[in-house]
């Protein structure tokens, strides 16, 4: 067991699996029935591709006729192709290709939450059903990629990783599903009913290798214990089961307490990875740096020339420390890859366009402004998503649910796609103040969305120019 890990890890994992925990939690499961139920995790839909799509679909009609009164105005032009008014018009069931659910603003590690944590609470309204309902809408016609998170879903424990918890049932529906954790409430139990579900992806907090720091940002040196052990539960429980899901990725704060250190977490991470011969680049242990956030963490924000610092000199160490890997297992120098290869979502200044380059993002990050020059003029891809808070208000992304403003309507009175076609004028506001720390991979599909739909223009226009 467990061959494709470092033999240290290895070791590890052979230990704790000979641990009370897990002896006494197989004594009571049948493993290759576990095995033959075992769901296996769709793939999801294409989040950079997919709004582009749509929009192409609905609007090129309109586009050529434009062009065909003689309007070459790539703005005006890409204006027609944008416009979901039109594109919403005479489709009942558009696709939502992304779901946010925020299960519960309560956390376990509550009353004293994480150094950086400042989550607004709000009461638990939805029931299980609720959210069952919400996802069988938006099955149809494309099953989206789903995003349970918190404060702390496990929390709602078997109505998450059960027979019929959420998981299962949106796996069922064809949807890929990923849930956001501190992995503090991973037992063995747990571990093997969240591959069981067929659970996509798991993210997991963790921001140091340092157990001081990290004991520090956890506010409590036994909470670094019970985190690595969830993740740990978790690699054993694949593995017991036969199947290399979920993929566990890493969800790292950067503070000035760790910013400096982030070539040795990622050789923590890295040495305690699953590295297949047949897939060496799979994405295991892939990594997303989030920039502290809030106010009130002004105090645990990096300066200007820390950022920079890091987005030179430290990515460079990093990338050292990825290639010594690489050559490690054996990955032959031709095809080896730069960790924003691998982990191209992981960077925040790499990872989409920032007007103004490095020098301008680094005096704004150290405001707490990290997105702004990423914005494109439109929002192309809001409609295609939905957030929804646990008293079912729906907003139109992750930034909007953090930063709270008007809702789009609550999904206990009236459905997805109905709170969105009725807020579709208000897609004109955007990007507004609630987007100025909009989420890194909204900025990238809708720079993506944007590329797409300019290109397509491009190719229009060069075919008219053609033919006359």
């Amino acid at each position: 067991m467990f061959e494709h890990y470092s033999p240290k890890h290895r070791e590890r994992l052979k230990a704790l699996l000979e641990q009370p925990d897990w002896q006494e939690t197989l004594a009571n499961v049948d493993l290759e029935r576990a095995k033959a139920e075992t769901l296996t995790p769709p793939s999801p839909p294409s989040q950079l591709t997919g709004a582009a799509q749509y929009l192409l679909q609905s609007n090129s009609e309109r586009v050529k006729q434009l062009l065909g009164e003689g309007v070459t105005d790539e703005e005006k032009l890409l204006d027609a192709f944008s416009d979901w008014g039109t594109a919403l018009s005479g489709d009942e069931r558009f696709p939502i290709l992304f779901l946010g659910l925020v299960l519960t603003l309560d956390c376990s590690f509550d009353p004293v939450r994480c150094l950086y944590c400042n989550q607004a609470w709000l009461p638990k309204r939805m029931e299980l059903d609720d959210w069952k309902a919400v996802i069988e809408e938006v099955a149809n016609p494309i099953p989206p990629y789903i995003y349970l998170t918190g404060g702390e879903p496990l929390l709602l424990g078997e109505g998450v990783w059960g027979d019929d918890g959420l998981v299962a049932f949106a796996v069922r529906l064809g949807c890929a599903v990923n849930i956001n954790t501190n992995a503090e409430l991973i037992t063995p139990e747990v571990a093997l009913k969240l591959v069981k579900s067929g659970l996509a992806r798991i993210h997991i907090s963790l921001d140091s290798h340092e157990p001081q720091i990290q004991a520090k940002i956890f506010r409590s040196p036994k909470r670094v214990e019970r985190v690595l052990m969830g993740i740990f539960n978790l690699q054993i429980a694949r593995e017991l089961l036969g199947v290399r899901h979920p993929q566990i990725h890493i969800n790292c704060v950067l503070t000035n307490l760790n910013l400096g250190q982030f070539p040795e977490f990622l050789r923590f991470l890295l040495s305690v990875r699953e590295a297949h011969p047949e897939n060496p680049f799979y994405g295991d242990f892939a990594f997303h740096l989030i920039p502290v956030g809030g106010a009130e963490n002004e105090n645990l924000r990096p300066n200007a020339e820390q950022w920079r610092k890091f987005y030179t000199e430290t990515w460079a160490e990093a990338e050292k420390v990825w290639r010594e890997y690489q050559e490690s297992i054996g990955i032959p120098s031709s095809e080896r890859k730069s960790l924003v290869e691998w982990v191209p979502f992981a960077n925040p200044f790499l990872r989409v366009n920032h007007r103004g380059g490095l020098d301008n993002y680094c005096e704004q990050a150290a405001k707490g402004i990290y997105w702004a020059t990423a914005l494109t003029k439109r929002c192309y891809v809001a409609p295609t998503q939905a957030f929804i808070l646990p008293d079912g208000a729906q907003h139109w992304c992750g930034a909007h649910a953090i930063r709270r403003p008007k809702p789009l309507g609550n999904v206990r009175e009236s459905g997805v796609r109905e709170n969105i076609r009725r807020n579709i004028a208000r897609l004109k506001e955007l990007p507004n103040e609630f987007c100025f720390n909009c989420a890194g991979a909204t900025c990238a599909i809708n720079q993506s969305v944007e590329r797409i739909l300019r290109d397509h223009i491009k190719a229009m226009k060069a075919t008219i120019s053609v033919a006359s």
